[in-house]
């Protein structure tokens, strides 16, 4: 059951407004000009030419990730990057400090090795976040999977305080020669998981809020 201001919010029925539609997706997906500008008037197109409300939360979910399918790749990309890195551990909102165990103390060797693979994949998917669904996992947890997407040597686990982090440098030959650009293959099924993982957090934020 939903509070009295969750309904106000977050009623199915309310949906025929911007405002409302925008507050519902906000806190699915995170606040970005992306979702105010992009998502949130395809969705209301959509919901306005029904006759009937969506059946559930997860339907509405479905209708997000069908019109997303009509997105250039550069609105996919931009989309994507309204959520926040992994491992940032300011300005995050409630469920991303959440998600990201923001309320334990992280220790600073895993925390310098996201930056530092936050920033690979920055340079070697230009335009792209790296999104992944936590699913409970810890940050440190999260850096195997990091760096298997990087095509990178697993990191030891646990990481030891004295683990050079910001290797290999993003400056460097190896780095520069796995550089992917948008109209590259590589780039595009990129784009396409992580916005995938971006739906299966909106669908885990509804079942954490009890709103399946």
């Amino acid at each position: 059951m939903t509070t009295n201001s969750e309904d106000s919010i977050l009623s199915l029925s309310s949906l025929s407004s911007a405002s409302a539609l925008e507050s519902l997706l906000v806190l699915l997906f995170e606040p970005s000009t992306a979702l105010r500008n992009l998502l949130v008037p395809s969705v209301l197109l959509r919901l306005t030419a029904r006759s009937e409300p969506p059946s559930n939360y997860n339907e509405l979910i479905d209708i997000c990730q069908e019109v997303s399918s009509d997105w250039t790749w550069d609105e996919k990309a931009e989309f994507i990057s309204g959520h926040p890195m992994i491992g940032e551990v300011k300005g995050l909102s409630k469920l991303s400090g959440k998600e990201q165990d923001n309320s334990t103390v992280t220790p600073k060797v895993v925390l310098d090795r996201l930056a530092h693979l936050n920033e690979l994949y920055c340079t070697i998917f230009p335009g792209l976040r790296y999104i992944t669904f936590v699913n409970g996992r810890s940050r440190a947890n999260i850096i195997p999977e990091f760096e298997s997407v990087l095509n990178l040597p697993l990191s030891p686990q646990p990481l030891p305080d004295d683990l050079p982090a910001a290797q290999p440098p993003a400056d460097s030959e190896e780095v520069k020669s796995r550089i992917r650009l948008p109209e590259s293959e590589e780039w595009r099924k990129e784009c396409e998981r992580g916005l995938g993982d971006v739906w299966l957090i909106g669908r885990a934020r509804l079942k954490g809020l009890g709103l399946e």
